[in-house]
């Protein structure tokens, strides 16, 4: 327990996390209000809900760096062989890392949800457009879960990787790159990238038809977080601290 508080006070007494999180909401915010209130009506009639409840797809890349920075943070700054002196299971303090990102993902998770689905579907009702609620639901439930998952994602990543600026890059190729590029090889393959797994888990209009299923999807970005976290915390456990 008491690894467990040391690595959430690390979390929430770090200016970063704040910024992370605030931008993230302040954006995707600007961006719902903006799209509703300016659009055309009968374009935002022709449009999916699953396109505003996905937004931009900003959100993914704040909540992975937050985690990757949580993981990593201590290697950056070298104060790992101290965390390690007091706690000496090492793998104990990845699995509080981890506890921990799952924690902020799905407070950053509810922040999203509740300024899009605030802004833009209030905005859409005032003008008149109904919305397809089990379609909206749906969609804020992989996109939330997209996030939790995307930021434990950058916690077991960090802890395979060390460096937080490998971290960082290497995520964002996994999750913008990798998939997009295998695709031209065939689905086959490409549906089992994790960035391609969160586009189905986003119920993203369309990916039903060459991607794997939104479930799917999800047990897909799930079962990387579950080998990543593993392979992290045995790696801490067995390799040299930096």
């Amino acid at each position: 327990m008491n690894v467990l508080k040391s690595e959430w006070l690390k979390l929430v007494s770090v200016r970063t996390t704040w910024t992370l999180l605030g931008t993230m909401i302040l954006l995707e915010g600007l961006t719902a209000g903006l799209v509703t209130g300016l659009s055309d009506i009968d374009d935002l009639r022709d449009r999916s809900v699953a396109t505003l409840a996905i937004g931009t797809h900003l959100a993914i890349v704040f909540m992975f760096t937050l985690g990757a920075l949580l993981s990593t943070n201590e290697y950056r700054h070298g104060t790992a062989s101290s965390t390690f002196v007091v706690t000496p299971k090492r793998e104990r303090v990845v699995a509080a890392k981890l506890v921990v990102g799952l924690t902020v993902g799905i407070v950053g998770a509810l922040l999203y949800i509740a300024v899009n689905a605030g802004l833009g579907l209030s905005i859409l009702s005032s003008r008149g457009i109904d919305v397809d609620s089990d379609t909206a639901v749906n969609t804020y439930l992989g996109v939330g879960t997209g996030l939790v998952l995307g930021c434990l994602f950058g916690v077991a990543l960090g802890a395979v990787l060390r460096n937080q600026i490998l971290t960082v890059v290497t995520g964002m190729v996994l999750f913008l790159l990798a998939g997009t590029a295998a695709l031209f090889i065939g689905n086959d393959v490409g549906q089992f990238f994790p960035g391609e797994a969160l586009l189905a888990l986003n119920g993203t209009p369309g990916a039903d038809e060459t991607l794997l299923s939104q479930t799917e999807g999800g047990l897909v970005l799930a079962g990387y977080c579950v080998l990543l976290g593993a392979a992290g915390m045995w790696l801490t456990r067995e390799r040299e601290v930096l």
